[in-house]
């Protein structure tokens, strides 16, 4: 029985590509070192390298093929987290120009020509969702040690904060009381654009998700009882939520629920960790990444499943790939992949 991982090593399951791609570090597993134990039996190793850069590929459903839209080409480049534009004609994703630099936003045509930034340098932003109108994408942004939500607006590049607001103060008090989002990753919009899902850590060593109103800065909880709740993603009607729980042995499983928590499904069950899930255009399937075929390993592939759990098939293989989004007509994925350099058993 493997041991319960702290609550870091599970932040780190859980970001997958974003955090080992930002800190550039190899995903390695090891077991043992070929040597003689003290049974004198052989004890048996796994080493698998993957590459420090990563890529966005897109993967078409229909044909099978993959194609790169962004790459290295020869240098240090880590990308996560694309998101599709509604009129599925663009992909944005946060880019890394060095192992310390600051994540920047950019963003791709189909055809994969001219990626531009569209952030100002200055800013350290990540894991990019567009909204409905196409014409602002919510961010988190780094600032030292802590993380906030904000809005891009792409006709100029600035940020605006978006803020939680409890509920009005006494009637003599005229500003509303700010309640305190601690470290809000993986944000989502809702289809109508009035919402946005995240991540969020709470007391008592948890992690739960949130949902905050754009405009009326009302901050609601989803009702929840696993220890730790990540990547959320509003279903197409905008009235189920997909995400990633953990199980009582702290292996992450995608799940559904209504936005209030309540009747939950399980479309996997371990014993390896699914991850990054993404709707469907017509709800009935979602794809995500997962480590089930070599969990000891973690190198992770695509897959896609039915919402009711059943028609599980494997999308991709042969590198770690993650980071799934699902084009607005559902006929392509985009996704970050990182080679495998080095492999050894």
């Amino acid at each position: 029985m493997r041991a319960a991982p702290s609550k870091r090593l599970l932040l780190v399951v859980a970001s997958g590509a974003v955090v080992l791609a930002a800190i550039g570090v190899a995903l390695a597993g090891f077991r043992g070192t070929g040597e003689d134990d003290a049974t004198g039996a052989t004890v048996s190793s796994t080493f698998v390298t993957a590459s420090r850069s990563s890529s966005i590929v897109v993967l078409d459903l229909t044909t099978g093929r993959t194609r790169a839209l962004v790459r290295p080409a020869g240098r240090y480049l880590a990308v996560s987290s694309p998101t599709w534009s509604p009129d599925g004609h663009r992909i944005a994703y946060a880019q890394q120009a060095c192992p310390h630099c600051r994540f920047r936003i950019s963003v791709v045509d189909q055809a994969g020509t001219l990626p531009r930034v569209v952030s100002d340098q200055r800013e350290d932003l990540n894991e990019p969702d567009w909204s409905p109108q196409g014409d602002t994408l919510v961010v988190t942004k780094a600032e030292h040690t802590e993380r906030e939500l904000g809005l891009l607006v792409l006709a100029t590049g600035g940020v605006q904060p978006l803020e939680a607001h409890g509920e009005p103060a006494a009637a003599e008090e005229e500003e509303e009381e700010e309640e305190e989002v601690e470290a809000p990753n993986h944000p989502a919009f809702s289809p109508d654009g009035r919402t946005v899902a995240f991540e969020a850590e709470v007391p008592v060593e948890r992690t739960e998700i949130q949902l905050l109103g754009v405009t009326s800065g009302e901050l609601s909880p989803v009702e929840s009882e696993a220890d730790h709740f990540a990547y959320p993603v509003f279903s197409p009607t905008g009235r189920r939520l997909a995400y990633s729980r953990t199980d009582p042995g702290l292996t992450w499983n995608i799940c559904t629920a209504r936005l209030n928590g309540r009747d939950q499904v399980c479309l996997t069950h371990g014993p390896a960790n699914d991850t990054e899930p993404t709707w469907s255009p017509n709800g009935r399937s979602i794809v995500f990444a997962s480590d089930r075929e070599d969990p000891e390993v973690g190198l992770r592939s695509l897959y896609t499943i039915n919402v009711d759990g059943s028609g599980l098939r494997r999308l991709t293989n042969g590198f770690d790939d993650g980071a799934p989004a699902l084009s607005p007509d559902g006929t392509k994925v985009a996704f970050v992949r990182r080679q495998i350099v080095q492999f050894e058993r």
